[in-house]
C-alpha cells in the first residue's frame, strides 16, 4: 500500500509590500505591515513543521522586486531556514518579481543555490526534479516565469504584436514541456509547479503589480494525465481552475493582502496529500490583516459631519486598514472637523480619508433617460436639452445638427 506524501503549497509572499498601509512599531523599529507579512509566512512554516509535511512548494514572488533591502531578505531567510533545520525539502520557484526587470535570472532567490542550503532547490528553469522524501519519491516539474527572451530570439519577435508574440511563445513552450512530461517516471506522483498566468484565471492585485509583460498559457497545456497536481503562483486570488480535480490546478493566492484590490479575498495556503493517481487538497486560511472601504455620500446631509461619523461607527474597524471615501459639496467643507473624524477612526490599524467634492454644476439624473427607458436619439437629446438652462439659446440649432448627422448615416 502506497503511503500518501504530504505537501504544503503557498505562493506570492511579496515580503516588503504595502508599507503605506502600516506604521512603525516603536518596539521593533519595523513597519507593522512587514510584521503582518512575516506573521503569515511564519504560520505557513509552522504548519509545515508541525504536520510535518514531506515537501514545501513555494510558487514564486518572494519580494516586490529582485533587489529587496537586506533586512527584508534576512526576515525571509530566517523563516525558510526553519525548513532546512527541520529537514523538509523545499522548492523555491522564480516568479516575475524575483527576476530583474530585464528578465536575466532570479537574483533574489538564486543565493539559496549558491549557499547550497540543504534540501533547497531553486526552480529557475524548466526541468524535472526527483525528490526523496520520508514517505517516498516525488517528481516536480518547475516552470518559472518565462519571458520572451527565454524562449525566442529578438529577431523572431521584431515588429510583432503582443498577441502574435504570445502565440509564438506558446508554440515554443509546448515541445519543451512535452519533452519533460515524456521523461517522467510513470510510477511516481508528479506535480507541476509553475509561476504562470493561465487563461481561466481571475486576477487579484497582480494585475497592478506585474513587472514587464508576460504571456497567458492555455490551461490545456497543464491538464495532463501524467500530472497529479498543478501548483501555481502569480495570481493573488485563491482559485481552482479545474474543479473536477483531474488534476487540481490551484492558485493558493498571496499570503497577505497587498492593497485594497484584495480587500475581499481570503488569504491562505494549500495542504496536499497525494500518491500516484490520487490527490486530496484543502485551502487553509491565514489571519491576514483586514482591509475595509467606507464609502458614503454626505452631500445631501443637513449635518454632514454627524452623517460621516455614523457611517464609520456602523463598521468594525479595530486593527483594520481603513479608507474613507466620502462625497461632499464644497460649501459643506467648513462643517467638517477633521479632528472628530480622526478620533472616530483611532481604533483602525491605519486609515486614509479622501473627500470627493461634488461639482455645483452637476445636475440630478433625468428619470426620462434612466435604464429601461426607450427613446429615439432625437427625443433623448431634446429631453436633455430641455433641462439645460445654460444652453437653451442654441437648443434648436443643436437638434437640427443632430438630425443632419442621423440622416447621413
Amino acid at each position: 500500500m502506497l503511503i500518501m506524501i504530504k505537501v504544503l503549497h503557498f505562493s506570492d509572499i511579496h515580503l516588503g509590500s504595502g508599507f503605506s498601509h502600516g506604521t512603525i512599531n516603536p518596539k521593533t523599529g519595523l513597519n507593522t505591515r512587514l510584521e503582518d507579512f512575516i506573521n503569515c509566512l511564519s504560520l505557513c512554516i509552522d504548519r509545515a513543521i508541525n504536520e510535518p509535511v514531506d515537501l514545501v512548494l513555494f510558487g514564486g514572488d518572494a519580494f516586490p522586486d529582485a533587489t529587496p533591502p537586506p533586512y527584508i531578505q534576512e526576515a525571509f531567510a530566517a523563516q525558510f531556514r526553519r525548513l532546512a533545520d527541520a529537514n523538509i525539502p523545499t522548492i523555491l520557484l522564480v516568479g516575475n518579481h524575483d527576476q530583474h526587470s530585464q528578465g536575466n535570472g532570479g537574483a533574489s532567490l538564486c543565493i539559496y543555490r549558491t549557499l547550497a542550503v540543504p534540501g533547497f532547490i531553486v526552480g529557475d528553469n524548466l526541468i524535472t526534479h526527483k525528490i526523496s522524501t520520508k514517505h517516498g519519491q516525488i517528481q516536480v516539474i518547475t516552470l518559472p516565469w518565462l519571458t520572451r527572451s527565454s524562449l525566442l530570439t529578438k529577431s523572431k519577435t521584431e515588429g510583432l504584436s503582443l498577441d502574435e508574440i504570445n502565440q509564438l511563445l506558446i508554440k515554443a513552450l509546448e515541445p519543451v514541456l512535452e519533452e519533460e512530461i515524456r521523461k517522467l517516471d510513470p510510477n511516481l506522483p508528479t506535480i507541476l509547479l509553475g509561476h504562470l498566468m493561465v487563461n481561466r484565471a481571475r486576477f487579484g492585485a497582480e494585475q497592478f503589480l506585474a513587472v514587464g509583460r508576460g504571456f497567458t498559457i492555455p490551461i490545456s497545456l497543464l491538464i495532463r494525465p501524467e500530472i497529479d497536481y498543478v501548483a501555481l503562483g502569480h495570481v493573488h486570488k485563491h482559485q481552482n481552475l479545474n474543479p473536477n480535480n483531474n488534476p487540481p490546478v490551484i492558485y493558493p493566492g498571496s499570503i497577505e493582502r497587498v492593497d485594497f484590490s484584495e480587500e475581499k479575498e481570503e488569504k491562505g495556503y494549500i495542504l496536499i496529500n497525494l500518491k500516484k493517481g490520487e490527490v486530496k487538497w484543502q485551502f487553509c486560511p491565514l489571519p491576514a490583516r483586514p482591509f475595509l472601504t467606507i464609502k458614503v455620500d454626505i452631500s445631501q446631509a443637513d449635518d454632514p459631519q454627524t452623517a460621516l461619523v455614523k457611517a464609520i461607527e456602523k463598521k468594525t474597524i479595530d486593527n483594520t486598514v481603513v479608507r474613507v471615501n466620502y462625497q461632499i459639496r464644497s460649501e459643506q467643507l467648513e462643517l467638517i472637523n477633521n479632528s472628530v473624524i480622526h478620533d472616530a477612526l483611532k481604533a483602525a490599524h491605519s486609515y486614509t480619508i479622501r473627500p470627493e467634492i461634488i461639482s455645483q454644476l452637476s445636475r440630478p439624473r433625468l428619470p426620462e433617460l434612466g435604464i429601461g427607458k426607450s427613446l429615439d436619439p432625437i427625443e433623448a437629446l431634446k429631453t436633455y436639452l430641455d433641462n439645460q438652462e445654460d444652453i437653451k439659446d442654441i437648443k434648436e440649432d443643436m437638434l437640427e445638427a443632430a438630425q443632419l448627422l442621423l440622416n447621413e448615416r
